[in-house]
């Protein structure tokens, strides 16, 4: 017993310290586990829970106390996230030679918050924590608000977002997220600081399971379509990457961290979250895309860490201004 608990411990620790080298095999356990989908889809809200505690149990709170007090700065990167990039790209997809589809997936994308395991991955990549936790938050709080009148305007498309259930849906995420961090910071952390890097490791562990469910169905995309769902993830890699960079060259002037902050939220979006609201009328490509964007989702972390090791002083976290 003595020797697997020692082995999870070195398990954990490797894990922590290469996240993103472990993060693109998510995608095997997806693809090759697509019989265990179904059976595990009731996991989905409680890994989503797990993966936004342990990323609060890890955020600097005296920071994102600060970030409180002086919202406007990640209030500005939701902004230009979820409302400025929609409006420039909207007009330039449309004009690319694309699939309609494909261009209002891409469009639509750019409208939704960050994915709620932004924080928790945040934190392999050396964005600031505490602005990543209140980005994705204030985004998926402001969804309902923002989405609606700007698929209207720019897509013709009518979503019917209950405000009051997905604000429930949204307080039970971040009332479950808050109670288990809780426990693992009376718990786990303070009596064992040392400990950090094994509830990092834990949240990989988690993402890699998270994949499972998440990538269901898309082997049979790749296999009935496999040009064309190649097709939709080379622009699923282009739109995230574009956006990523918009963001980050917006907000370059308030520092290397928080404007690679604001672009990695502007490129990990919460694609999924549109699924129950879409009307019936839309185009089948919208849902081939959701599939097809796993695999940026999942590999951007490995692919943008170099450079923001590059770009981002090592030797602080950042503190938010605003």
């Amino acid at each position: 017993m003595t020797a697997l608990l020692s082995l999870a411990d070195r398990l954990l620790l490797l894990l922590s310290r290469r996240a993103t080298l472990f993060l693109p095999w998510s995608l095997a356990l997806g693809l090759a586990f697509q019989d265990l989908a179904a059976t595990l889809k009731p996991l989905v809200t409680p890994l989503v829970i797990a993966l936004l505690g342990i990323a609060m149990a890890r955020t600097d709170w005296p920071a994102f106390r600060e970030v409180l007090r002086r919202p406007w700065l990640p209030l500005a990167m939701v902004g230009a996230g979820m409302v400025l990039i929609p409006v420039l790209a909207t007009p330039a997809l449309r004009a690319l030679p694309v699939a309609p589809g494909l261009a209002l997936a891409l469009s639509l994308m750019a409208c939704l918050p960050p994915l709620t395991s932004m924080p928790a991955v945040a934190g392999f990549l050396g964005l600031d924590r505490a602005i990543s936790l209140f980005v994705m938050l204030a985004g998926t709080a402001l969804m309902p608000l923002s989405v609606p009148p700007l698929a209207l305007l720019l897509f013709g498309l009518d979503l019917k977002i209950g405000v009051l259930e997905f604000a429930l849906r949204l307080a039970g995420l971040v009332v479950g997220g808050s109670v288990l961090a809780l426990l693992l910071r009376k718990l786990v952390l303070e009596p064992a600081p040392h400990a950090a890097p094994r509830i990092d490791g834990l949240a990989v562990v988690i993402l890699m399971v998270f994949a499972i469910p998440i990538m269901d169905g898309v082997l049979v995309r790749l296999m009935n379509e496999p040009w064309r769902t190649a097709g939709f993830v080379l622009w699923g890699f282009i739109a995230t990457f574009v956006y990523i960079a918009a963001a980050t060259l917006l907000f370059w002037p308030f520092g290397a961290q928080r404007a690679c902050t604001a672009g990695y939220a502007a490129g990990s979006r919460n694609n999924a979250l549109l699924l129950a609201v879409l009307p019936g009328t839309v185009d089948p490509d919208y849902f081939l895309f959701i599939a097809a964007i796993q695999f940026p989702i999942y590999l951007t972390p490995t692919l943008v860490q170099p450079v923001y090791r590059w770009l981002i002083p090592e030797e602080r976290p950042c503190r938010p201004a605003g």
